[in-house]
């Protein structure tokens, strides 16, 4: 928002002086000229707005929809809880909420979502905020997304937004998988200097890898991270999402028999286990976790970004099975959204206690968010950091 909208009209300013001409039997072209001096005060980004207390105002125009709401983490995904008003002899929709000063969220405006219909109906149909220029993509199912960042937000990356250099990539394969009998895409981000002559590089797996590519845009913050000297030089491997019919079982068969072995033929990576991290967020985090711990001879550890809570027993068996044959600790790192809802935090605390008890290294966080990208890609650096840190480099052989 440009420093001109601290001395704008408010909404409520706006609201009261159409309710006061529509009274005077103003006409519609009035009104939407009164709306567009209103807009044009916000400067490149005029909604929503932001008050000092947490009061958030999204603004929509559009004259054919019958109903307009805002769907996205924190806020949810119920268009029957979150519907807009429209602003009466108007083309403007508008709904205030409240949200947490330090907030990071991805929100898109669904259009006459039926209060029944299935969430995978109508969510592809989603548009972002045409009044705010941050945007980021998100998947499954593919879409456009806005995101808000609160004036108390924690900061991406220095240079993140600004960056135009455009990351290294061997490029995107396809890869068999015996397991479930089909194709799967695999993209590979090598780092800044890969030189496969000299040294062999820790590798970083990533589940739902496209989301990565797309949503956290993880090779640009790999290069940052990588130039600043604030982590060692890693491969990131990124995995499409496997089929739906496939089983923890395939999933596990396919990144362990197939792509690790088809990576490590092919790339300069380094075969210590130690220097092989998986990870993964929501279902998929879950997935990693497990892939980690029940196969310590491949990853050294995980990357679990909100996960769904596995069996906590099962993860104690996993753990003392593996110190009993005398096994490196796994070195987990865990984050959650503190507006998820409190049950996920709960069950991500309880995670993390298994973990401790059972000889893990562990690094948790609570992030300002919930359970999307918004905030996943604010926490992944650290996620980064913990594995791959200068402070603690893997040996590079």
């Amino acid at each position: 928002m440009s420093g001109s909208a601290l001395f704008r009209p408010t909404f409520t300013d706006l609201r009261a002086e159409v309710e006061r001409r529509m009274s005077n039997d103003a006409s519609p072209e009035t009104i939407a000229v009164l709306i567009d001096e209103f807009l044009a005060a916000g400067g490149d980004t005029p909604a929503p707005l932001i008050e000092y207390d947490g009061a958030v105002t999204w603004l929509f125009r559009s004259s054919t929809a019958q109903s307009v709401s805002v769907v996205g983490d924190v806020l949810g995904y119920r268009p029957d809880q979150t519907r807009m008003t429209r602003l009466p002899g108007s083309d403007l929709f508008y709904l205030t909420t409240y949200l947490p000063l330090d907030a990071h969220i991805a929100y898109a405006f669904a259009f006459d979502a039926p209060e029944t219909a299935a969430r995978t109906r109508w969510i592809d149909r989603c548009l972002p905020d045409p009044l705010n220029s941050q945007r980021m993509i998100m998947t499954s199912p593919l879409r456009m997304m806005s995101v808000l960042e609160m004036p108390g937000a924690a900061p991406l990356v220095a240079g993140f937004d600004a960056c135009a250099e455009t990351p290294m990539f061997a490029g995107a394969h396809v890869v068999w998988s015996a397991a479930t009998g089909c194709w799967r895409r695999v993209w590979v981000y090598l780092p800044p200097g890969y030189d496969p002559a000299t040294r062999r590089y820790p590798a970083v797996y990533l589940l739902d890898g496209e989301a990565y590519l797309l949503s956290a845009e993880l090779p640009l913050l790999l290069d940052l991270l990588i130039d600043a000297q604030e982590m060692s030089p890693v491969i990131a491997v990124l995995i499409e999402p496997p089929p739906l019919r496939a089983s923890f079982a395939m999933v596990t068969s396919f990144v362990v028999d197939d792509v690790v072995p088809w990576i490590d033929a092919r790339y300069a990576t380094s075969h210590d286990p130690i220097d092989r991290i998986i990870g993964g967020a929501d279902e998929n985090a879950t997935r990693a976790l497990m892939i980690a711990l029940q196969r310590p001879d491949v990853f050294g550890g995980a990357l679990a970004q909100s996960p769904q809570l596995p069996s906590v027993r099962r993860i104690a068996a996993l753990l003392e099975r593996h110190h009993a044959h005398g096994g490196d600790a796994s070195r987990c790192y865990v984050d959650v959204g503190r507006y998820d809802e409190p049950a996920a935090i709960e069950v991500t605390q309880a995670l993390c206690n298994a973990l401790l008890s059972g000889g893990a290294a562990v690094s948790y966080q609570e992030f300002a968010g919930g359970r999307s990208f918004a905030g996943w890609r604010v926490t992944l650096p650290d996620a980064l950091r913990f594995h791959f840190g200068t402070s603690s480099l893997a040996s590079l052989g």
